[in-house]
């Protein structure tokens, strides 16, 4: 609702018709009785009309300042509102990682525990099929040693050698035949033979 405001500009009563509260008009004119005044000062040559002019001018061109101060103010707050944007978007995708992260902890988690139990479960089965395992002879424990050996030599490349002693030499080697004892009669017959034979 437009009312009455009466003011005084440099001694001077105004009626101004306005929507604006009373306090707010009273300020508007102060402050301008106060440019008013400090035009007359800066040069005295200068009427009412002229200093009038002047105060116009400068609250034009605080006017003009201002919007363009304002205009970047809300450039700026744009960009921080995009900004502020891209970050939310950042962390609510974050936030879904770490959900997601933290689901899948806690499925491993579980299924550790749960492999745990079997652990136990098998070496507690373990430990009762060794009280009823037999027990391995003698002749079998010497049995398994000799087959890992043959496997090592294997493994190894072993070739194993035939190994003698001067006792099997002298047991290969044949046995002399004892001579039997020449007669006397006997060697003079086999003279004659041998002189007849030559005639």
């Amino acid at each position: 609702m437009k009312k009455r405001v009466s003011v005084q500009i440099d001694g001077r009563s105004y009626i101004v018709i306005t929507e604006d509260d009373e306090e707010y008009v009273k300020g508007i004119a102060a402050e301008v009785s106060e440019g008013l005044l400090k035009a007359s000062r800066s040069a005295k040559n200068l009427d009412v009309r002229d200093c009038a002019i002047l105060v116009a001018l400068d609250c034009c061109d605080d006017s003009k300042k201002e919007k363009r101060r304002n205009k970047e103010l809300v450039v700026k707050a744009d960009q921080i509102m995009q900004h502020t944007n891209e970050l939310n978007k950042k962390c609510t995708d974050y936030k879904s990682r770490l959900t997601d992260a933290i689901n899948e902890n806690t499925r491993l988690s579980k299924r550790i525990r749960a492999l745990e139990d079997q652990l136990r479960v098998l070496s507690k089965d373990n430990e009762r099929l060794k009280k009823f395992e037999p027990k391995k002879t003698d002749a079998e424990k010497q049995f398994e040693k000799t087959v890992q050996e043959k496997r090592a030599e294997r493994l190894m490349g072993y070739v194993p050698m035939e190994q003698g002693s001067l006792f099997d030499l002298e047991e290969a080697q044949p046995e002399p035949q004892p001579q039997k004892p020449v007669n006397a009669s006997d060697y003079a017959k086999n003279n004659k033979k041998k002189k007849h034979g030559k005639h």
